[in-house]
């Protein structure tokens, strides 16, 4: 399996969540989760996602950058559709995008000066994994504290799942 399909295949968990979502549980602070919300978790990922993409061209790639507060925060439907725009933005990155290409990623580590450090497209798109099953697995917190079932594989990665199967 290639890394934007596994982008891919948690974009539409992340979809398939939303859809199933009304606004009051897309957007009640949890108590348990540091007052974190479904949709503050889901705007975050796909800001990181755009980020990434957004970034390819110049080849730099400023996580930092990214917007807060957006529509897709409060509104599930509105989160649908973003997910689903960069679903198809990855799909047609499917063949000219070049897991080995180097980018540069921005770096503040919360002092004063800023770092570019060498990375390349495919370590950014399993980092961007990585970070989808993280936030995931706390917005499975959330959901299990308001009653709502979520499937057996939400939030878990692709070594705990491989693992599972092979149990």
């Amino acid at each position: 399996m290639t890394l934007l399909n596994s982008c891919r295949i948690y974009l539409q968990q992340g979809y398939d969540l939303v859809s199933g979502l009304d606004t009051v549980q897309y957007t009640s602070p949890h108590a348990t989760c540091f007052g974190g919300t479904v949709g503050g978790h889901i705007r975050h990922c796909l800001d990181h996602f755009e980020c990434l993409v957004e970034g390819l061209p110049g080849g730099k790639v400023d996580y930092d950058a990214r917007e807060r507060g957006v529509p897709s925060e409060l509104d599930p439907e509105t989160a649908g559709l973003r997910i689903q725009r960069m679903i198809n933005l990855l799909l047609l990155g499917e063949g000219t995008i070049d897991e080995g290409q180097e980018i540069l990623v921005k770096s503040d580590c919360g002092g004063n000066e800023t770092h570019w450090k060498k990375s390349t497209v495919g370590r950014e798109l399993q980092f961007l994994v990585s970070h989808m099953v993280h936030h995931f697995a706390i917005i499975g917190i959330m959901c299990q504290s308001m009653g709502t079932e979520l499937p057996a594989d939400f939030g878990l990665a692709p070594s705990t799942i491989r693992h599972q199967l092979a149990s």
